[in-house]
Parts: structure tokens; C-alpha cells; sequence
């Protein structure tokens, strides 16, 4: 039996086309092996939605309030925020103190990752569902839902049930109940507001912080006039959206948040054909109250009352808010 040549191209079953296959597989398992580069960061700067199934750790061991910076740890690495920090430090009465879950004694050093963490976990407004497409972080949740515009607020009037977001709100003011409504023109200049007996409404929008999540955010102030023997009265509120607690499934307490508003208010008439005043000028700066109108609207009897003649305007500069 002749044994198979050396040159044939069948010999052992292992022809010339193998060979070449066999090179190319031995070329893709040496890619293979070699080192791959991460992606660039702006390649991950989009993940898509995520779930976080414990929040634990976006939140203070100490406090239990969201993580915001600056952000300290203990030498083992425990985290605290910074309020929490300053009463441990305190607390010791000298340079260094003890972290209260290892009991380790440390000075707290800035913990720039979890800073970073904190600052990348971006979560749904709660008022997503009325057209809010903001992300605020998590830390600042609560305060972008409180001036979020999307957040529904109860009309004023007494026998009104409408409920909606903000420029709904205004376009109900004007078709339902026929109040006038005044917009800002420029944040650092006073302008006119002529009002009228009963229901008054002036808008004004402060610029957000994108940073943490919070867009423009338009505010509604309600002026109530009310015809006096003397004059009238013109008391001012700033009407809030429905509490967040109400609308947000979050079990953790809400932000502190400011609940007033200060308004420059001035009237200046000069009439020389009246037989009352020639000329009048006041200027008042108000600390106005931020009131839910489900919960009521506040006594005016109670309220800090502007007083003004019967004829004229007013004058109108909100600080920055």
C-alpha cells in the first residue's frame, strides 16, 4: 500500500485551504488576547434608563437625607454629609472626631467619587406624567418638584375645583373667572400693574439651576384688592403647587424650602387738578407668604397690607427668588 507523498494535498487529511483557515482563527484568537481600550467617556455618557434597587447609599447614614456635595468620609470609607460632619467635628470639640459606624477616630477628608456619584444619578420628575421631561438629580429631587411648572396647583376661587399645572392655571385665571393677569417684563426693573377690584395675578420667572436639575420657574403671585372708606388694601400671596409629598412615592423627607417671597412695591401719583392729593408716594418691601390655595387662601385681615388710594397703579420689582 503506497504510503501518501509528501507534497500531497491530502495528506493527513490536512490540505493547504485548512492551513490558511487555521491561520486566521490562530489571528482573531491574538486579537482576541490583546488588551482592549475602554470606550472614550463621551461614549458613556449615555447609558440609557437604569434602576437603582437600593438607595441606601445615595443617602447620609447619619441623617438619612440625600447626599449632596460636599460629601466626607471616614478613613474607612463611611460617608457623611456635610451638616452631619460639622456636629460630629463639633461634637468632639477638637480637630478630629469619631465616625459613628466604626467608631474610628478621623477627620472627615472630602470624598470627591461619591461626590461624582451623587451628581450622576439623574431620576424622573414626579410630574413627568403632566410633560415635565426634566432629570433632576437625586439629592435635588424635592426642590425641583416644588418649583417644578408641571406641578398641578388648585385655583383660588372658593367654589372652583380646577386643578393643573401652571400655564393651564392661567389660561383657567383669564377664561373662567375673566382676572387679569400681568407678566414680568424684566427681572431687575419695576414696571406697572394696574389693578382692579377683587382677584389680581402677576407671573414671574427665575432662571434655574442646570446643574442640579431645575429648570426656569415661573411664579404666580395672587394680589387681592379690597375697596376700603379710606382707599384699598392689596395683600399678596404666592401661590405653591400641591404638596409633594402628595405626588411623589419617595419615602424620603422633603428639602427644607423657602416659604416666603420679598417684593418691592412702590405707588407714586401726581395729580394737580385733584382736589384730594396733589402728590402721593409710598414704597414698601413685603415678606409674601408662598400658600397650597387647597389648604385656603389666609386671612387678608391677618396679612401685611399694602395700602393705596383709590386711583393709580402700583409698581412692581420681585428680588431674585
Amino acid at each position: 500500500m503506497a504510503s501518501p507523498s509528501r507534497g500531497s494535498s491530502n495528506s493527513y487529511g490536512y490540505d493547504r485551504a485548512d492551513a490558511d483557515m487555521g491561520l486566521d482563527e490562530q489571528d482573531e484568537e491574538d486579537e482576541d488576547a490583546k488588551p482592549v481600550r475602554p470606550p472614550s467617556a463621551s461614549a458613556l455618557s449615555f447609558v440609557g434608563d437604569m434602576t437603582v434597587e437600593n438607595t441606601g447609599f445615595l443617602n447620609c447614614g447619619i441623617c438619612f437625607l440625600a447626599l449632596k456635595p460636599p460629601i466626607f468620609q471616614c478613613d474607612v470609607g463611611h460617608v457623611v454629609c456635610s451638616p452631619c460632619r460639622s456636629k460630629l467635628l463639633t461634637a468632639a470639640a477638637a480637630a478630629s472626631g469619631r465616625c459613628p459606624v466604626c467608631r474610628n477616630t478621623t477627620s472627615f477628608p472630602r470624598c470627591n467619587i461619591m461626590e461624582q456619584e451623587v451628581d450622576s444619578v439623574r431620576v424622573p420628575c414626579p410630574h413627568a406624567a403632566q410633560g415635565c421631561a426634566a432629570r433632576p438629580t437625586y439629592h435635588s429631587r424635592h426642590a425641583h418638584a416644588e418649583a417644578c411648572t408641571y406641578a398641578p396647583c388648585h385655583c383660588p376661587a372658593d367654589t372652583c375645583a380646577f386643578v393643573g399645572p401652571t400655564p393651564a392655571l392661567l389660561d383657567h385665571f383669564a377664561d373662567a373667572h375673566g382676572w387679569p393677569c400681568t407678566a414680568e417684563t424684566s427681572e431687575d426693573r419695576t414696571f406697572d400693574v394696574h389693578h382692579h377690584d377683587g382677584f389680581n395675578f402677576l407671573t414671574a420667572v427665575r432662571d434655574g439651576i442646570p446643574d442640579q436639575g431645575t429648570a426656569a420657574t415661573q411664579h404666580v403671585f395672587l394680589f387681592n384688592v379690597v375697596l376700603r372708606p379710606f382707599g384699598r388694601t392689596l395683600s399678596v400671596v404666592c401661590l405653591r403647587p400641591c404638596s409633594v409629598a402628595a405626588t411623589s412615592s419617595s419615602s424620603s423627607p422633603p428639602a427644607t424650602t423657602t416659604t416666603s417671597r420679598q417684593l418691592y412695591l412702590s405707588y407714586s401719583c401726581y395729580e394737580p387738578d385733584s382736589r384730594k392729593h396733589c402728590v402721593h408716594s409710598q414704597v414698601s418691601w413685603l415678606e409674601v407668604p408662598c400658600v397650597d390655595p387647597s389648604d385656603g387662601l389666609p386671612d387678608p385681615n391677618i396679612c401685611c397690607q399694602y395700602l393705596i388710594p383709590n386711583y393709580g397703579g402700583v409698581r412692581f420689582q420681585g428680588s431674585k427668588f
